[in-house]
Parts: structure tokens; C-alpha cells; sequence
């Protein structure tokens, strides 16, 4: 059997084309026989296939590779190096792992996750260092190790290659290099180097990035950043930095595609404009080169906190205050030149347009402002966007611009002025991060374009892909040389390994009469034109194999590159290469009054690479001045501008820049990072075959696969090839002792062909798919094995199985039987409970028959009975009301009888007394007539007089007593009010004592958390303590007694303060006790002045009521005594507590008033006297028991001074 037909067989996993997943994998339903015509497999989705073989067996699907080596985090381990094994290990490892990173070899493979990754944490890089490539997981930070621990040891030249197209994460990635050598060659008195190495990152992303619609920060020209080296006590300490940069895209700054952003540093300066008034800034919507793509903000991204840390990072790079604001009046003079408006011009007198002539008003807003910004003449600036000078030997001629020329001339100096400014930004990073010490060695950061190709396809497109040819015939030759290096090193033989060489491509290119040679050749013609060198390029390139002429129309051809064929559009490549500005204009910005516009407008076009820091120098030149007008044309006229013969094409700049490139790589050790753009949609992990495998073929990876393929990529260690394989020989062919020959024994007794492997110092080599052979040996010898495994298993496992069951078996008898016969006594235990439970249930029912009916009876009888004793009562009763009715009836009609009687007696009495009456009236008044009777009346009346005038001079003497009496009771009513306010008193007394009593609470409540604070002291010093004797008692045995006394110490202390604790508490409650009492005498005290005032209240009371009933006291006098009680009207809610006996005895109602006032003077002064004592006594308490600073005092400590 041959070795195909042992790997296709049966059940054999391999991989088939797809439409639209690019590869599929299936499984073949029958063996391959060698010379079938097709193979029958099933897909993954199930559907069964035929696929066509050539009879020769030339054209077999590639192999899925063992399931051991799914997932490799290097790709040129595995078995079958072809590109879809390498497609399904990266999607393995970056959908269902999200592992971003995997080596190819030299290669570092980095996806873009589009998330957030912990990966690059300090932890990670202290992780990191100190360890080779291959042991951990692949990162950047293990590439930049290898890096830095070979500058280390060789004390070389190093470079680091991140490509990629757009939105794969260049940037990031050299990024994170940078940060990871800043980091490990960083020094504690060098900081400020790493400070600025990193800071120059947000600058050049700020103007040199931009949003497109791959990527929200896409770097829009190349960067090679140098980080230097010097070697101190065998150290490498990072001592400055260059940076040089490529081919920035100036045409964005003028014009930006549909869904795409202007440079960040524009957006960044319009969020910030409130911090720049000076600039007249408005919405970035306002601009016109900043609102044509219709995109100005990029999710999750601030431009204003973007616009702080540029300026942070330029002030931290050595930017002076007033560059970074000329700097930002040069950008807002870009944008405000954007916005001068070109309107058309009419010829005058007419209303006819001048299509050969232009207009802008001098008046324009941003004419003046873009003039002030940059401190250039307005008239001048004016004057040479609607002119263009022709010159000719002796002479010039001025000729009006179309609207189309005049925009053209707009656009063309804001592209110059930015790319000036970009230039003079790189300059003054580079003097900053280059102290201009030593240089000992270097690692250089390339951080490239990758390969590109769109539906229209430019100047720019063209440049990218020149370089990235050249980059991979670096890459070609560096790894070949590898390659080579390794065999050597091994001692192996080896022969030529054919790869592709992309020389004649690189030919057509940069070759004479290749398509940069005829560019430059069309530029310098007067009249060239796109279309004409499109013609040339026809004529003069179809030798070579790599260019093709289109099908139809002469305005595109096609160059076949390493990675795709690319067709390009000649429209716009000569304006693009000549890079042409008004030389008029440009001197109008030299003639600045602003010192930056003026040096930024004088740098000259070097390379970077070769010369560290930019220079600048007066450009080379000629006074033109015209013939026929020298008079005029004096010094105002005069200028300077660049030789032609001196002037470079962007093409040739760029040819030079890159061969300077090429030659630096090639002098140092690369490392190369692969950046692959997962999806368009900036999707976390999302994976689109179609997309991935394009780039895969276009960054070299699958060329490295195909190269380390045609050599012998599967390596493995002796020893780990004898743990792996040892089964594959027989006991007899294997010696522990020399595992050498017992690999060579097993590898030579499987695979026949010596072509096939080799026998290296250290490891085994073997061609593609050899392994994976091995595998299938390996497999096969297997199952043989596990075949008679499983048949002694399975008869151990069936026997085991039948003595369980039979164990089993016994064990359910026996406990059936038991069962059985525990059943039948319990029927016969539960037959004879069932008989004397029928037995007591009758005998229960029998009971409860017969009391029920006794029941019954007796509540009969006892209802019999109360109705019969009802009956007797209402007989009784009713007899006794109509006893009752005949009384009350016998009583009414004797009263009626007794009344008549009495009504006629009345009657018979009141005639007789009528008539007595009358008779004596006639009497009385035949006598009234007589002179006697009327004499004897005046008589009696003159005696009345008399005695009623002496009654009246009694009264009046009585009237002037009275009338001193009421003055004497106007002094008794004051000094009922003094007695009235010490009653006020005496109640503030009584609100005084309760404010006391809450005071004594709170101080009750604080003497308890000073208490509680105390067991806490207590408890922390007894833990104290403790821990201090645990200490002690692992001293020597020296200390023995000292430790014992100072235990008793402690059990004494600890006594003393119960002791005093205890005394404490008692003293407490002692003290509460006495303040208690003190307190409830007070109030005794209190209602005993009460009742005393409420005493001679009354008795004074009565004392005028007595006098005043003498003199018949008015109305008025007794409402004012009235008033007087509701004065008083507290004093009766009082307890009614008897006199003093002193006060009772005495007669207030013959006493003198005078007396009475003493009285009451004597018993005010007492209670002054009293209230007086009562407030000392309190205060007396409230100091006694006040917290004084001793008392928070931890109590811990008397013991311990006392013991």
C-alpha cells in the first residue's frame, strides 16, 4: 500500500473548494485506490460529492492536518503547510480561542480583534522579559524581547516590519513595540527619554491619521522610527529616538471621500476652538475641506480631550508655547484659505461671463482672516490665486485663472503648506528625542502601508504597492536565508529552494523606461499629459511580463504583483508626481511676517533616513525680473525660487527614500509583524474567509508557508520525537540510552524514501506531510493495540458483570422470602386487632346511644319544670298589679274628693275676707278726711328726716375711711404683681430643673459610653498583654521567673481594676441615689411655695371681701377681684396642703393692714431664700458629676502604677 492510499483512506478528513468560504472540509466515504478518476466524499453540511482526479493522482485535495496539531501557535509546525491548514489554525485560534496572535515562522501574525484585549499591561511585560520566542504564547511583546535580547547579545542592528492594509492595526502594533522597549530599556535617570519616545505617538497620529471607511485612525504616510541604544556595563539603556516618514497623502487635506475624515488635528482644533478665539473658528461643518465626507465624528472617541493630550504631548516634546500657537494658526489658516469663495467674472459693461477669468472679493471674510493667520498680504495672496505667471527667457506673462485653476491653486497650497508643516513637526521630534549623543546601536520600528487595491486605483496605490514589492523581496531573501542558516547549522544537506522572485516586477518599476523613468520623462514635458504617457507606457513596457495593456481605452493598465494583479488609472499621475505649486504663492508665505510660516515654507526635501536630524538652508535660485520692466520690477520684485534642474519628482523621492529603506534593512536582523483586518465592519471577532485569505496572500504569509514547505518544515527534537513515535519499533530497535539511533531506527523502518528526511545535531527534519504519515502509522498501531485491550477488557468487564448478577439474583430470593413471610404474620397480627377493635367499638357506640338519650331526658324534664315554675310566676305577678291598679285607682279618686272640698272651703273664705275688707276701707277713708290725721302724719315724717340726715353724715365719715382703705389696697395690688413675677420666677425655676434633669441624662448616657469605652480599653490592653506573655514565653529559660512575676503583676492589675470598677459603680449609684432624693425634695419644696402663695392669695381674698361687704362694694370692685383669681388660676391645679398653724390663728378680719404686708414680705424673702438654696444645691450636682478630662482617661493604667 502506497503512502497515498494509507492517507486517503476512509474516514480520511480533507479540504475542497468552496464559492464563498473559499475551503470546506469533508470526509472521504471510500478509500483511494491509486489511478481512480475521483473520490467520493461528504461535506460538513452533509451533501455527498464526487470530485475528478487526474489518473496520475497529481491533483488530491490537500489533507486537514491531526487534531494534535489544530490550533499550533506557530503555522510552519504543521504537518500539511498549505493554505488551508493555515486558515483553519488561525480561525481555530482567533474565533474559538481569541488568540490575536500566532507565529509563521519569523512572522508575527496579529489580527485585529476590534475589543478591547488585557494583554499589554505592565504585569505582561514583566511576564515577558527574560524569555525566547516559543515560550509563551506568541505577542508582540515576545518579538520585541527577541529584539532586544539579540541588541543585547550581538550588540546589532535590529528592525521591526509592522504591515498590513488599513484598519489591520499597524499603528497599534508599533505601538505597543515601542512601548515595550521603553519600557525594559528604560533607566531611573533617563525617564524623560521613555516620557517622550511615547509622546510622540498622539502627535503624529493627530497629523498624520485620519477616519476612512476601513479604519477610524488610519495612518496616511509610512513611519520609521529608530529607537536608539547605548550599551553601558553590558545594558542597553534607550537613549533618544528618530523618526523618519514616507509619502504623506496630501490630497486628503483638500478632499475626502464619502464616509471619511480630514486629518484628526482639524477636528481636534474645532472642538477647542472656545480655547482659540483669536482663530474666528467655527463648526468643523463649517469648512469646506472638513464637511465633504459627510462622517465628522468617530464613535466612542472625544476630538477636545483628543486636542489636550496632543498639546500635553508637544509641550512634553519641547514645543514652546508660542510654536504650538503658530502652529494652530498656521492649521486654521489652511482651513479658512478652504473656505475663499472663487465666484465667476462678467465682462464689463455686459452681463456676459468670462469663462477664462475668475473673481474673489476683496472683501472676503476668510481672505482676511486666512491673511491676518499667517501674516501675509491679502492684496498679494488675492492676486496669485486669480493669476499665473508664465515666464520666458527675458520676460513673464500674467494670465487670469479659470474658476477650475484658481480652486486647483487654492487646493495646491493648502497640500503645501500642510506637507511643510508635517515635515517641520517630524524636525523638531527629532531633535527633541535625539539628545545628539553617541549613537551605539539601534531597533528600528517600520510602520508601513500594506498591500492595496480598490476599484480605482492612483498615484498613491501605486507607490504603496512599489514599496511593499520591495519589502517582500527583503522578505524572500531574509528568509532564505534563514532557511539556509539553519540547515547549516544542523548539518544537514539541502538543496535549492525555488521561491518567487518579484525582481522582474521591481524591474518594471524602477528599471530605465520602466513606469517611474517614463513618468518622470512625461513630467518634464512641456505639454504632457496622463493620456500621453499611458500611450508611452503601452509602447515601451509590453516587454515586460508583469504589465498588461487594457483590453479597451488607453487610460489604465494593469501590473501584475506578487499578491494580485492591480489595474491603475493614469488620470491624475503626472499632477501627482510633479507636486506643483504657484511659485508665486509660495512666495507670498515666505514673505510672512510670522518667523514659523517663514522657516516652515524654506525646508528642503531630504531624506530623513540617511540624515538624522532635518536641516535647513536658502534654496538655490535666480532673480527673475523682467525686461521691459526693470524700473518697476526693483526689490519688490525680486524672489527666490528652486532650480528646476535641482526640483525632484514625488516618484523619484519617494524611488530614493526606499532604496535608502531597503539598504537600512538590510544591514540590520529583521522581525516582521502581519497585520490581517478580520472584517469591514469592525465587528469583534468576526471572521470573513474571503477577506483574511486575500491578505494572507498579499503580506507573504502563505509565500513563507510555500517556502518553508519546499524545505523541511516539520522539526522535532529527538527526545520528544521518541516520547511521541516510541511505539512505531520493536523493543528490540530501541535503546534508551541513545535515543539518536533509536529515531533513526523507527523513522527509517516507516519511511523508505531518505529524500524525505534528515538527521540534524539536535533535531529531525522531515518534507511536508511526513508527520502527518506518521500520525497515521501511529493511529493505525493503535487501534490494532486498543482491539486487543478492549477484548480483554470486555471479557473482564462481561465476567465481572455476571457474578454481580448472580450475587444479585441470591440476595433478591432471600429477601423475597423474608418478605413473604413477614407479610403473613402481619395478616394474622392485623386479623386479631381487628377483633378487639370491633369489640371496643361496639362497646363505645352502646355508651355513647345511652348517653345521648339521657341527655335527652333530663333536658326534657329540666324544660318541663321551667315552664311550670313560669307559669306560676306570671300568675303571681299579674295578681300583684291588680292590686297595685285598684290602690293607685282608690288614692285618685279620694285626692279628687279632698280637692273639691277643699276648692269650695276657698272659695266660701275669700267672700268673707271680701267683705270684711270693703267694710273697713269705708272706714278708713271717712277718717282720712278729719285735720287731726293729717297733722299726725307730717309728725312722723320731720322724725325721719332727722334720722335719715344723720344716717347720711355716718355714711360720709365711713365714705373718707374706705377712700384711704383703697389707697393702701393700690400698694397691696403692686405688690400682689411682684408676687406674681416671682411666681414667673419660680416656674423658669421649674423648666430650669427639667433642662437639669435631661442634663443629668445625657451626662447618665455619657458616663455609660465612657463606661463601655473603658471595658474596651480594657479588653484591647488584656489582649495586649497576652500577646506580650506569648512573646516572652519564648525566651530562654533564663527569664522564667520574670515572666512569672510579670504575670502576677497582670492577675493584679487585673484585680485592681474590678476592685475599682466595682467601688466605681457603687460611688455611681450612690451619687445617683443623693441626687435623686435632692431632686424630689426640690420638688416638695417647690409645691410647698405653691401652696403658700396660693394660701395668702386667699386669705388676702378674704381680707378685702370683709372690708369691702362693710361698705357695699360695687359691680366694679368685685370684677376686679375676679381678675385677681384668674391670675392665679395655676395655683389651684396644686395639692391643697393646710396652713401653717401660725397663719391660721390669726384674725385677718379685725388685723391691721400693715401688719399683713409685713407678713407677706417675710414670706417672700423665704421663699428667695429657698429658691436660692434649691439652685445651689443643683449646681452643686452638676459639677459633681460635669466629665473632666481624667475621666477619658484609660482607667488600665492605675493599676499597673499601683502595682
Amino acid at each position: 500500500m502506497s503512502s497515498e492510499e494509507m492517507l486517503y483512506a476512509q474516514g480520511a478528513k480533507i479540504w475542497i473548494t468552496h464559492p464563498e468560504h473559499v475551503w470546506e472540509s469533508a470526509t472521504l466515504e471510500e478509500s483511494y485506490r491509486k489511478g481512480a478518476g475521483f473520490l467520493k466524499i461528504c461535506t460538513e453540511s452533509g451533501s455527498l460529492r464526487e470530485v475528478k482526479l487526474k489518473p496520475d493522482g497529481s491533483d488530491l485535495p490537500p489533507l486537514r492536518n491531526p487534531a494534535i496539531l489544530v490550533g499550533q501557535n506557530d503555522l510552519t509546525t504543521l504537518s500539511y503547510l498549505h493554505e488551508p491548514g493555515v486558515l483553519h489554525n488561525l480561525r481555530v485560534r482567533f474565533c474559538e480561542r481569541q488568540i490575536i496572535y500566532t507565529y509563521c515562522g519569523i512572522i508575527l501574525v496579529a489580527i485585529n480583534p476590534y475589543a478591547e484585549m488585557p494583554l499589554y499591561g505592565p504585569s505582561i511585560i514583566r511576564a515577558y522579559r527574560g524569555h525566547a520566542m516559543g515560550d509563551l504564547e506568541p505577542h508582540i511583546f515576545a518579538l520585541a524581547e527577541e529584539a532586544y535580547t539579540k541588541l543585547e547579545r550581538e550588540n546589532c542592528n535590529l528592525s521591526i516590519i509592522v504591515s498590513g492594509e488599513s484598519g489591520a492595526g499597524k499603528t497599534v502594533s508599533a505601538k505597543y513595540a515601542m512601548r515595550y522597549f521603553a519600557a525594559v530599556g528604560g533607566s531611573e535617570s533617563e525617564t524623560q527619554v521613555e516620557r517622550k519616545v511615547l509622546a510622540s505617538s498622539p502627535i503624529m497620529e493627530a497629523f498624520g491619521n485620519a477616519k476612512t471607511t476601513r479604519n477610524d485612525n488610519s495612518s496616511r504616510f509610512g513611519k520609521f522610527t529608530k529607537l536608539l541604544f547605548r550599551n553601558q556595563m553590558g545594558v542597553m539603556y534607550l537613549q533618544g529616538a528618530t523618526m523618519h516618514t514616507y509619502l504623506l497623502e496630501k490630497s486628503r487635506v483638500v478632499y475626502q471621500a464619502q464616509g471619511e475624515r480630514n486629518y484628526h488635528i482639524f477636528y481636534q482644533l474645532c472642538s477647542a476652538r472656545a480655547k482659540y478665539p483669536e482663530l474666528v473658528l467655527d463648526h468643523q461643518d463649517k469648512f469646506q475641506f472638513l464637511n465633504m465626507g459627510g462622517a465628522p465624528d468617530i464613535e466612542r472617541v472625544s476630538d477636545a480631550d483628543q486636542f489636550n493630550e496632543t498639546v500635553q504631548a508637544m509641550t512634553v516634546l519641547g514645543f514652546s508655547i508660542q510654536q504650538i500657537a503658530d502652529i494652530v494658526k498656521i492649521l486654521a489658516g489652511i482651513l479658512h484659505l478652504g473656505n475663499i469663495e472663487v465666484s465667476k467674472k462678467f465682462h464689463e459693461g455686459s452681463e456676459e461671463e468670462d469663462t477664462d477669468s475668475c473673481e474673489i472679493f476683496p472683501n472676503d471674510i476668510h481672505l482676511q482672516i486666512t491673511s491676518d493667520l499667517l501674516r501675509v498680504n491679502a492684496e498679494d495672496l488675492r492676486r496669485w490665486l486669480l493669476m499665473r505667471k508664465i515666464e520666458s527667457a527675458n520676460e513673464y506673462v500674467l494670465i487670469p485663472n479659470s474658476i477650475e485653476a484658481a480652486q486647483a491653486a487654492r487646493d495646491a497650497l493648502a497640500k503645501h503648506i500642510y506637507a511643510k508643516l508635517f515635515q517641520y513637526i517630524v524636525g523638531v521630534l527629532n531633535k527633541s528625542l535625539n539628545n545628539g549623543s553617541k549613537q551605539c546601536s539601534f531597533i528600528g520600528v517600520l510602520d508601513i502601508y500594506g498591500f492595496e487595491t480598490f476599484e480605482v486605483n492612483s498615484f498613491e496605490q501605486f507607490c504603496i504597492n512599489y514599496a511593499n514589492e520591495k519589502l517582500q523581496q527583503q522578505f524572500n531573501q531574509h528568509v532564505f536565508k534563514l532557511e539556509q542558516e539553519e540547515y547549516l547549522k544542523e548539518g544537514i544537506t539541502w538543496t535549492m529552494i525555488d521561491f518567487y522572485d518579484n525582481q522582474p516586477c521591481i524591474d518594471l518599476i524602477e528599471s530605465r523606461l520602466g513606469v517611474l523613468d517614463l513618468l518622470d520623462e512625461e513630467c518634464r514635458m512641456p505639454r504632457g499629459s496622463d493620456e500621453s504617457w499611458a500611450g508611452k507606457l503601452i509602447e515601451k513596457c509590453t516587454k515586460f511580463p508583469h504589465f498588461e495593456k487594457p483590453r479597451f481605452g488607453s487610460t489604465s493598465f494593469f501590473i501584475k504583483h506578487f499578491s494580485d494583479t492591480v489595474e491603475y488609472d493614469v488620470n491624475g499621475f503626472l499632477e501627482k508626481n510633479r507636486d506643483t505649486v504657484s511659485k508665486e504663492l509660495t512666495q507670498v508665505l515666505v514673505e510672512s511676517n510670522m518667523s514659523l510660516v517663514k522657516q516652515v515654507m524654506c525646508l528642503e526635501e531630504i531624506d530623513t533616513l540617511s540624515v538624522d536630524t532635518a536641516k535647513t538652508s536658502t534654496l538655490g535660485g535666480r532673480v527673475v525680473i523682467s525686461a521691459g520692466r526693470k524700473q518697476q520690477m526693483n526689490e519688490t520684485r525680486r524672489r527666490v525660487v528652486p532650480s528646476k534642474q535641482h526640483r525632484k519628482s514625488v516618484g523619484s523621492q519617494f524611488q530614493e527614500s526606499l532604496a535608502s529603506l531597503i539598504s537600512t534593512l538590510h544591514a540590520t536582523t529583521p522581525h516582521y509583524v502581519r497585520c490581517i483586518k478580520p472584517n469591514d465592519e469592525k465587528v469583534a471577532f468576526k471572521w470573513e474567509t474571503s477577506k483574511i485569505i486575500q491578505q494572507l496572500r498579499a503580506c507573504g504569509v502563505l509565500e513563507t508557508v510555500r517556502i518553508s514547505a519546499a524545505g523541511f518544515p516539520s522539526r522535532w527534537l529527538y527526545l520528544d520525537f521518541y516520547m511521541r513515535y516510541q511505539l512505531l519499533a520493536h523493543r528490540a530497535n530501541i535503546d534508551k540510552n541513545d535515543m539518536k539511533q533509536s529515531c533513526r531506527n523507527i523513522v527509517m523502518k516507516w519511511i523508505q524514501d531518505e529524500d524525505k528526511y534528515r538527521f540534524g545535531n539536535t533535531q529531525i527534519f522531515f518534507r511536508a506531510g511526513q508527520v502527518a504519515f506518521l500520525e497515521q502509522v501511529r493511529a493505525n498501531l493503535r487501534k490494532k493495540y486498543i482491539t486487543v485491550v478492549q477484548s480483554v477488557v470486555r471479557r473482564f468487564i462481561y465476567r465481572r458483570r455476571f457474578l454481580r448478577l448472580r450475587k444479585v439474583i441470591s440476595g433478591i430470593q432471600r429477601c423475597a422470602r423474608g418478605f413473604m413471610a413477614r407479610q403473613r404474620v402481619q395478616e394474622m397480627r392485623e386479623a386479631r386487632a381487628g377483633l378487639i377493635l370491633s369489640k371496643y367499638a361496639r362497646g363505645w357506640l352502646c355508651r355513647r346511644r345511652y348517653l345521648r338519650l339521657r341527655h335527652s331526658i333530663l333536658g326534657i324534664q329540666t324544660l318541663a319544670r321551667g315552664m311550670l315554675a313560669r307559669k306560676k310566676f306570671y300568675a303571681m305577678r299579674d295578681n300583684y298589679r291588680a292590686l297595685q291598679i285598684q290602690r293607685f285607682v282608690r288614692g285618685a279618686l279620694a285626692r279628687r274628693a279632698y280637692q273639691k272640698r277643699r276648692r269650695d272651703i276657698i272659695i266660701c273664705q275669700a267672700a268673707v275676707r271680701r267683705f270684711l275688707a270693703r267694710r273697713k276701707f269705708k272706714r278708713m277713708k271717712a277718717e282720712a278726711k278729719t285735720i287731726s290725721h293729717i297733722s299726725a302724719k307730717y309728725m312722723g315724717l320731720e322724725n325721719k328726716i332727722i334720722s335719715m340726715q344723720q344716717r347720711i353724715d355716718e355714711l360720709n365719715r365711713d365714705n373718707s375711711n374706705l377712700k384711704h382703705k383703697t389707697s393702701e389696697i393700690s400698694v397691696l395690688k403692686m405688690k400682689l404683681e411682684l408676687k406674681k413675677t416671682l411666681e414667673g420666677d419660680l416656674k423658669n425655676l421649674k423648666a430650669a430643673c427639667q433642662d437639669k434633669d435631661k442634663l443629668i441624662e445625657a451626662l447618665n448616657k455619657q458616663l455609660e459610653a465612657e463606661r463601655d469605652e473603658k471595658m474596651q480599653l480594657l479588653e484591647e490592653n488584656g489582649h495586649a498583654q497576652e500577646d506580650w506573655v506569648n512573646q516572652k514565653q519564648s525566651w530562654c529559660s533564663e527569664n522564667e521567673d520574670l515572666r512569672r512575676q510579670i504575670s502576677e503583676m497582670i492577675e493584679l492589675a487585673k484585680n485592681a481594676e474590678v476592685s475599682q470598677r466595682t467601688q466605681e459603680d457603687r460611688m455611681l449609684a450612690e451619687d445617683n441615689k443623693e441626687l435623686n432624693e435632692a431632686y424630689q425634695r426640690a420638688i416638695k419644696d417647690k409645691e410647698v411655695i405653691e401652696n403658700e402663695n396660693y394660701t395668702l392669695k386667699e386669705e388676702l381674698s378674704r381680707l378685702t371681701a370683709g372690708n369691702y361687704r362693710l361698705h357695699a362694694r360695687t359691680g366694679s370692685n368685685a370684677s376686679s377681684q375676679n381678675e385677681e383669681d384668674v391670675g392665679y388660676a395655676s395655683a389651684k391645679n396644686t395639692l391643697d396642703i393646710n396652713r401653717p398653724p401660725d397663719l391660721l390663728s390669726k384674725n385677718y378680719a379685725t388685723s391691721d393692714v400693715t401688719t399683713l404686708v409685713m407678713k407677706l414680705r417675710a414670706v417672700l424673702e423665704e421663699e428667695k431664700q429657698k429658691s436660692k438654696y434649691l439652685q445651689e444645691q443643683y449646681l452643686k450636682l452638676a459639677n459633681r458629676y460635669k466629665p473632666s478630662e481624667d475621666s477619658y482617661r484609660p482607667a488600665c493604667g492605675s493599676p499597673s502604677r499601683g502595682t
